[in-house]
């Protein structure tokens, strides 16, 4: 590729721009510094009103096109959408030589409806469903857009052995973390939560959604067998499951406040002892790389985990069990390490080796080649 061509990164995104933070903006963010990103955002009209506004230098949000493709297919009218969709995008992207379209996701299989010139597949997740139709139907759009793709990013290691099944050049991309969302200023600042427990005991927190993915049974041993700990279990509550999380909430050691905020998130992180990552065992949580490990270990706090891969895999960040017993012997064992000087320090370190710029660096590396 000529140095003299006019690059840019078509991303398509399931989330709108100004949608709670994650992989998606961090990792478009920091790639905005070696290329332009033109972003489809999943908000706007349903109707074909496309519109572009640009939030920050090099990134350009494109609104309406992606909610008008997915209205139109739901409408089995896809065949229909998809030339009015490429004729705008091919318009709004005519000043550019070279265009890397890059996607987290193959419901659409949105390589059909986005002029590329190199097509990129992130693969962020498994499917989250026990549906057997829907497993194989995931699998197969999965295997088409794998086949299709010029290069293949996975989150995690199981992730990465399933797409090199079917595609020879697969990169290893793991979530990070985001310093700047946790500065000394920020995290000083943060006012204490109404919620906040009344309590002079170490407190072992959970940061994050209450849903399929969280082992009530691992969570109920370790807060029974740790009185002389305080546990808050923060994050949105899936509504099948609040009557479990009530249960929790009714024992004496154990603060459930729901959905809180981001400062609220700081406030609980700088002054929590250790992290809780108690994920259920299974293929599915296997795949995840769970972004509050980074978190976790930015502020320095020790995490005990369920023995899911990607905590299994990493012992020196994180204690893990495969059993409610053997979870809350993991945690005693963070409690432990939290008693260590040196402990702070190596979490911090690590994910300082693990932000979103080192991720967009060693991935401009690939894509630069491309």
């Amino acid at each position: 590729m000529g140095s003299r061509e006019r690059r840019c990164l078509v991303f398509l995104s399931g989330n709108p721009w100004d949608w709670v933070p994650s992989r998606q903006h961090y990792l478009m963010k920091a790639l905005s510094k070696y290329i332009p990103v033109v972003w489809l955002d999943n908000s706007g009209s349903k109707r074909a009103q496309f519109k572009t506004h640009c939030p920050q230098p090099n990134i350009t949000v494109v609104q309406g096109v992606l909610p008008f493709w997915i209205a139109m297919k739901l409408r089995g009218l896809e065949g229909v959408a998809l030339p009015v969709v490429k004729t705008y995008l091919k318009r709004l992207l005519k000043d550019y030589d070279h265009v890397l379209f890059w996607s987290m996701e193959n419901w659409l299989l949105p390589h059909r409806g986005v002029p590329y010139d190199r097509y990129i597949f992130d693969c962020i997740d498994p499917i989250f469903s026990d549906d057997a139709a829907e497993i194989e139907a995931y699998a197969k759009r999965e295997v088409e857009i794998l086949q299709r793709a010029d290069k293949v990013f996975a989150t995690a290691e199981t992730l990465a052995a399933r797409c090199r099944e079917y595609h020879q050049d697969v990169t290893l991309l793991n979530n990070a973390c985001a310093p700047e969302e946790y500065t000394e200023e920020l995290v000083c600042t943060a006012p204490r939560p109404d919620w906040w427990p009344e309590t002079a005991r170490p407190v072992a927190a959970y940061l994050g959604s209450i849903d399929w993915r969280f082992d009530f049974d691992m969570a109920d041993r370790a807060c029974r067998d740790h009185p002389d700990l305080h546990f808050v279990l923060a994050g949105n509550i899936v509504g099948s499951l609040a009557a479990k999380a009530a249960r929790l909430a009714a024992l004496q050691n154990v603060t459930v406040p729901g959905k809180i905020s981001v400062s609220d998130g700081r406030y609980l992180l700088s002054r929590c002892t250790i992290g809780l990552i108690p994920f259920t065992l299974g293929t599915m949580n296997d795949a995840i790389n769970p972004v509050k490990m980074y978190a976790y270990a930015l502020m320095g706090k020790p995490i005990a985990g369920s023995a899911v891969n990607e905590l299994r895999i990493r012992p020196d960040i994180a204690a893990t069990g495969s059993t409610p017993e053997l979870f809350s012997a993991a945690v005693s064992q963070a409690i432990d390490r939290a008693k260590d000087g040196h402990t702070p320090e190596h979490l911090t370190r690590f994910a300082l080796d693990n932000t979103w710029e080192v991720r967009a660096e060693a991935a401009w590396q690939v894509l630069d080649c491309l």
